[in-house]
């Protein structure tokens, strides 16, 4: 019985490993190959009952038992449920008085299989040799029990017959049995994992592992892309081959220091490439110990970081050059003038900035194109740093500005302005010298402002000011001039910063205010006023224009002024339309260049006319010759459009610019105003025939003439002579408020000028 126990036993092995090939799959949770498995436990156990002992007619003894436990506990409920319904299917068609016992094994192997796989997989127990021989005694000792309560006859005898041979050879087969499928998934397993790893070594990351002495004992493909060396040259060698030579021995120590403490260091490296080139690379190493914390191995992964450097140069020139050039830009430049202030606080040496401005460079790029222009600052870039020293800093800040940083002058003042305006001279000297641009031939030459400095009493921001407004003078004295910084430039700058937040305060309190200065025609009557704006400043008083012209179009506040007198006019015309003493009067209100091409300006002056109810006929707007020149054809539509809604307008200072025939044709005029230059020239004869042309092309355009500045009798009686018929000046009036002005109106207003006092 116990031979014929371990034949049966060994042929149902077999079987059972020829069918664990297909458990490669189960880790896949694949329910095909689950299925399949099933199927093949099912075929094993119908070919052990085919060959099972009979000891009693009806009563099969085999190794299902073993075969659909070990099922269970490997395979699952799939596996065993599939195996356990072929075994019990086949053992129904066999028949026999021990068909429901057969079906009893059947069914109690597989629930005992399935509890313990279930106490495995919670760590309850374990799948070793004992626990299996445990398990495969439990088993058999479960199926003997079960013959000895079956209430059949012979049954104790049976169990008692082959309980001996069973338990001593089941368990061993189910211990066989089990140790085969767990070591067959466990090197299913193993070589998984090593796919698994070997596919992760093939990353883009370069990878390498050495061992305990640093040789080399593999590499990946993207290694050898990164480095040039294949595996067979680099394998057994020491890491220390790749080695660029920048870092020092000091730079390894650290690094070998740091993975003995921590176990693993990270950071930017330069190593060389099989062609020699030295690359950085991101290296990262790791440590690997032993049981013992024992080092074994390194494994390093590494990445070329050549383009991310590159693209941060990039980066870098872009925030730190000027694209044109190549010159450091202004951001560089204060950051190492903020370099320089230190080093002259500790040395007190002086250092010195020259702030370089062309001379007249815009019309390059107007006459010649923008292309002539970058070439010509190229080669001014490249005329400027050749004669630079080592310790010299040039940057270009705008279109043509250029500044040069001069350190360790001098300790004494004197000596270290006398060394950079010999300094700013060659420059001056280099940069008048001609340029060749293709055929052309340019000449241009450069404004130089220089400021000193040897402590850090001043930003990097107010040097760079300072000397920028140096030059500023020196454009002002002269073109292609030297200047130093004087502190009163300074001061001013300050001043006019001050007066300029003064006016925006102003206007918003609305401190500035009409004063009209009257306009008469040849028999004395006034026809009008021209609205003059001064400031009521609430500290100061009454301020004229020459205090906050000047400020205010430098600051493009202008345009709010000249708003703020369109409005007051407008009202004030509406008031005197109410009256018919001063109906028929109209006002004439001067025009900033830019307010003119405001895109908002016609909407804006119609709104204040409209509001206020003036009639668009008494309103006369003064503009410069100068002015229309910036864009003729916005200034002609913007002024076509205001004409008809019955808007007047005068060239103010009419003689003084180009007087071009062909705009007095375009523009839609109605007043020329002979500029105060000519009259007070008055009665020299250039200037009576200046008069005489303007007042005989008005007359042929059909426009009125003004004459402003008129003083004298003599002047006046000069110009009824010339044919001019309307008049402004200090004889008839000076500039006045607007009580005083009507006050004025009343009390002069049969006045004839013919019959004014010398």
């Amino acid at each position: 019985m116990i031979i014929h126990f371990v034949e049966h036993s060994a042929l149902l092995l077999a079987l059972c490993w020829l069918m664990t090939l297909n458990s490669c799959c189960w880790d896949r949770n694949d329910n095909i190959a689950k299925l399949t498995s099933g199927v093949l436990f099912g075929i094993t156990c119908v070919v052990g009952m085919l060959i099972a002992i009979e000891l009693n007619s009806g009563w099969v003894f085999d190794a299902r038992s073993v075969i659909l436990s070990i099922a269970a506990f490997v395979g699952g409920p799939l596996v065993a449920g599939v195996a356990g319904l072929m075994a019990g299917g086949y053992r129904i068609w066999l028949g026999g008085a021990g068909t429901s016992g057969g079906l009893m094994v059947i069914a109690l192997s597989m629930m005992l299989g399935l509890i313990y796989r279930y106490l495995h997989q919670r760590g309850k127990v374990g799948n070793g040799l004992f626990a299996l021989f445990c398990f495969g005694f439990l088993v058999h000792a479960a199926v003997l029990l079960h013959f000895f309560l079956l209430p059949v006859p012979h049954s104790t005898a049976m169990a008692l017959q082959a309980g001996v041979p069973m338990l001593l050879v089941m368990p061993l087969t189910t211990v066989c049995l089990g140790w085969m499928l767990n070591d067959i998934k466990r090197r299913n397993h193993s070589e998984r994992e090593l796919r698994i790893a070997a596919t992760a070594f093939e990353v883009r990351q370069g990878l390498l592992v050495a061992d305990k002495n640093s040789c080399i004992l593999r590499v990946n493909r993207t290694f050898s892309d990164i480095t040039g060396y294949h595996s067979d040259e680099v394998v057994g060698e020491h890491t220390s081959l790749f080695r660029s030579g920048r870092h020092d021995a000091d730079f390894y120590q650290t690094i070998q220091q740091q993975l003995m403490a921590e176990g693993r260091w990270q950071g930017e490296i330069w190593n060389r490439r099989k062609n020699g080139d030295i690359y950085p690379e991101w290296l990262s190493v790791s440590v690997v110990r032993n049981a013992q914390s024992e080092i074994t191995h390194y494994v390093s992964s590494m990445e070329d970081i050549t383009e991310r450097k590159n693209a941060e140069a990039r980066i870098r020139d872009l925030a730190f050059f000027d694209a044109l050039t190549g010159l450091p830009n202004r951001s560089l430049l204060l950051d190492r003038v903020q370099h320089a202030m230190d080093s002259s606080t500790r040395s007190s040496r002086y250092a010195a900035l020259l702030f370089l401005d062309l001379d007249g460079f815009k019309s390059i790029n107007d006459l010649h194109g923008h292309n002539t222009g970058d070439q010509m600052l190229c080669q001014i870039a490249t005329r400027l740093s050749d004669a630079l020293y080592s310790s010299d800093t040039m940057a270009r800040l705008g279109a043509d500005e250029f500044v040069i940083l001069i350190e360790n002058l001098s300790i004494e003042h004197q000596y270290a302005a006398d060394r950079v305006e010999q300094y700013a001279m060659r420059m001056k000297y280099l940069l008048g010298k001609p340029y060749q641009i293709a055929e052309l031939e340019l000449h241009r030459g450069a404004s130089i402002g220089i400021t000193l400095f040897n402590n850090a009493s001043s930003s990097a921001d107010e040097l760079l000011q300072q000397a920028e407004m140096a030059m500023h003078q020196a454009k002002t004295s002269g073109r292609q001039s030297i200047r130093f910084f004087d502190p009163a430039m300074q001061e001013a700058v300050s001043t006019r910063m001050l007066l300029e937040e003064d006016i925006r305060r102003g206007l918003q309190a609305e401190e500035f205010i009409p004063y009209l200065q009257p306009q008469l025609n040849e028999i004395g009557q006034v026809i009008g006023a021209e609205v003059l704006a001064r400031w009521q400043h609430p500290q100061r008083g009454l301020l004229a224009p020459g205090y906050f012209i000047e400020v205010a179009e430098q600051a493009e506040l202008i345009e709010q002024i000249d708003l703020q007198m369109l409005r007051q006019a407008s009202d004030q015309l509406a008031l005197w339309q109410r009256a018919p003493a001063t109906a028929s009067l109209s006002l004439a209100v001067n025009l900033s260049a830019r307010l003119l091409y405001q895109p908002d300006f016609v909407t804006t002056l119609l709104q204040f006319l409209a509001e206020s109810g003036a009639d668009p006929y008494r309103l006369k707007l003064e503009l410069t010759e100068t002015m229309l020149f910036d864009d003729m054809s916005i200034a002609i539509a913007r002024m076509l459009e205001l004409r008809e809604h019955g808007i007047r307008f005068s060239i103010d200072d009419f003689g003084t610019g180009y007087s071009s025939l062909a705009y007095l044709q375009k523009l839609p005029l109605d007043q020329l105003k002979i500029d105060q230059s000519f009259v007070r020239e008055l009665p020299e004869n250039s200037s009576l025939a200046i008069i005489k042309a303007i007042c005989a092309l008005a007359d042929s355009l059909q426009l009125e003439v003004i004459a402003e500045g008129v003083e004298t009798e003599q002047q006046y009686h000069q110009l009824l002579d010339l044919d001019c018929r309307h008049f402004q000046g200090y004889l008839f009036g000076r500039p006045m408020p607007l009580e005083q002005f009507e006050h004025w109106l009343i009390t002069n207003q049969a006045t004839c000028p013919l019959r004014l006092p010398l």
